[in-house]
């Protein structure tokens, strides 16, 4: 993300959403895309999400992510602790 001569910073790719979600001010996981500014923003609307659902994810852990929608208790597994009852069992690593 550069700024050229006062002008609003240009993103690389990586420049995250800056409008948080207006209920609960979870962030938005959308990038901004190359060449364009935050103000300018990105397509097809927000996705907000919780930051302990990014901390899941980002430790590859089962979950139902339909559940987590609902704003219900949800369970979640390490992948290690997995067993044939869970829609990802079998699953490899990286596999989505």
């Amino acid at each position: 993300m550069t700024a050229r001569d006062g002008a609003a910073a240009v993103s690389n790719g990586t420049m995250p959403c800056p409008v948080p979600d207006p209920v609960n001010g979870h962030p938005c996981t959308k990038k901004i895309p190359p060449g364009w500014t935050a103000d300018e923003g990105h397509g097809g609307g927000h996705f907000w999400q919780s930051p302990k659902v990014a901390e899941l994810q980002e430790r590859g852990v089962h979950f139902d992510a339909g559940s987590f929608l609902s704003g219900k208790p949800t369970p979640w597994h390490e992948a290690k602790d997995c067993t044939p009852s869970c829609w990802k069992y079998g699953w490899t690593e990286g596999e989505r």
